[in-house]
């Protein structure tokens, strides 16, 4: 059969009957997912042997639900050890972690922190989307490690997770937006060639729970705080990326241990 004219090169990579997706309009999600695909397609990656992971929490666990590769949705489990028991059962498989806030909320860093140490060779994407205080305004919530000060109301996250990975001995480290989406395909695709455990974090907040909030206006107007507020500085320092701490969003590659 002829390809159809209107067929998108990533089609064979996406379940299409269910496009379109649950994201927002302009959600940093369905870039980061458009990206990954291209890139796989431009690496020729055998689908086959990928394998995608999430918890299925939050719209950043729906990830999977869209994608042909192997799928393994980890709901009541932690999603990085199951990441890791799967990565050991399955040696030559290239496993790629969704990670998400709800993740962290639901089972803390422990786990990522030992992936790191131990070099578990996997890939994690995490959308950073901002909406940790979503969460912690719940008085049942209010000793997550995600609050620095339970009486208080600053809810942002007290974790530098690119300094994480970095000090645990993470292999490869990055960090962009949205907007940054052809450098985040060259940081996917250096990801892919590594040994050990690769992290690239991606600063999307939530349209619903951040940007709709007064905060980061309508689409456009996000797209130019990303590019107004974030700067490349490749092999930054990591323990200056705490965007507490910033007034800019410093992104680039900053962690790449066998050049």
């Amino acid at each position: 059969m002829s390809k159809r004219e209107d067929q998108h090169p990533i089609d064979s990579l996406l379940h299409s009957d269910l496009i379109p997706s649950i994201w927002c309009p302009g959600c940093g999600i369905g870039i980061v997912v458009n990206t990954f695909l291209q890139t796989v397609k431009k690496l020729n990656i055998d689908p086959d042997e990928i394998c995608v992971v999430s918890s299925g929490l939050g719209c950043i666990g729906k990830i999977p639900e869209y994608l042909r590769f192997k799928r393994l949705n980890t709901t009541g489990r932690n999603v990085l050890h199951s990441a890791a028991t799967l990565k050991r059962e399955n040696p030559d498989f290239k496993i790629v972690v969704f990670l998400n806030d709800d993740d962290f909320l639901a089972s803390g860093v422990d786990d990522l922190l030992e992936a790191c140490k131990k070099g578990i060779e996997f890939l994690v994407i995490y959308i950073n989307s901002f909406i940790y205080h979503v969460f912690v305004e719940h008085k049942e919530l209010h000793q997550t490690p995600f609050k620095r000060n339970p009486t208080s109301n600053d809810s942002e996250s007290p974790f530098n997770i690119p300094h994480l990975a970095k000090t645990c001995g993470a292999s490869f480290v990055a960090r962009w937006t949205p907007l940054h989406c052809r450098r985040l395909t060259f940081s996917i695709k250096e990801a892919f060639l590594k040994q050990g455990f690769s992290l690239i974090e991606v600063i999307s907040p939530c349209l619903m729970y951040y940007a709709s909030a007064g905060k980061l206006g309508k689409i456009l107007d996000r797209m130019g705080i990303f590019y107004k507020n974030s700067v490349i500085k490749n092999e930054e320092p990591t323990e200056n990326l705490d965007i507490r701490a910033n007034k800019k969003i410093v992104v680039g590659k900053f962690v790449d241990r066998q050049k």
